[in-house]
C-alpha cells in the first residue's frame, strides 16, 4: 500500500454567497516536489455556533465510482469530543495548517495555510489503495449548505 500521492485539483464551491466567500482556493506547485493546498474563506455572518460536516471519499476508475465513504458529523461536537476514528484521522491530515482548530464558536475566517502534499501523503500512504480519488466535504451552517470544498488526488 505504501505510495505517492499528488493533488490534481481543488474547487471550493459558494452555495451561499451572503453567508461566505472566498479570498482564496488554489492548489500552488513550487516545484516537482513541493505542491500545496490553501485556502481562506470569508464568513459574513459571525459567530458560527453550529456546524454539520458531510464528507465522502470516492475512488474513480474509468468514470466509474468504485470506492465510496461517507461520514456525516455535527462539526462542533467533533471538535469537543473527537471521538470518531476516521473523522479524527481525517482532520489530523489538514489540523496543522489550519485554523479550524476549536470547538464552536467560530468568531473568524476559516483558513488552511500551505497545506503540502507530503504531509498528506505521510498520513494517507499505507491505509489507503492506489487510485485515483476526490474527496468531497459539504458544509451546513443552521442546516444550511453553505460550501463544498472537492479535492481531486491521485494515489500511486
Amino acid at each position: 500500500l505504501h505510495g505517492h500521492v499528488e493533488f490534481d485539483n481543488m474547487k471550493c464551491v459558494v452555495r451561499d454567497k451572503r453567508f461566505l466567500t472566498f479570498e482564496y482556493c488554489h492548489l500552488k506547485s513550487i516545484n516537482r516536489t513541493y505542491k500545496y493546498a490553501s485556502l481562506k474563506s470569508k464568513i459574513q455572518q459571525l459567530p458560527v455556533d453550529n456546524c454539520v460536516t458531510m464528507f465522502q471519499v470516492k475512488r474513480r476508475e474509468n468514470k466509474r465510482i468504485v470506492y465510496n465513504f461517507d461520514i456525516k458529523l455535527d462539526g462542533c461536537k467533533f471538535m469537543r469530543e473527537r471521538n470518531n476514528v476516521i473523522a479524527n484521522w481525517v482532520y489530523q491530515t489538514f489540523a496543522p495548517y489550519s485554523n479550524l482548530n476549536h470547538t464552536c464558536p467560530y468568531n473568524h475566517d476559516i483558513v488552511l495555510d500551505k497545506l503540502p502534499v507530503q504531509h498528506v501523503n505521510r498520513l494517507v500512504q499505507s491505509v489507503i489503495p492506489d487510485g485515483r480519488y476526490y474527496i468531497n466535504s459539504t458544509w451546513l451552517i443552521d442546516s444550511i449548505p453553505r460550501t463544498e470544498i472537492l479535492l481531486y488526488f491521485t494515489k500511486s
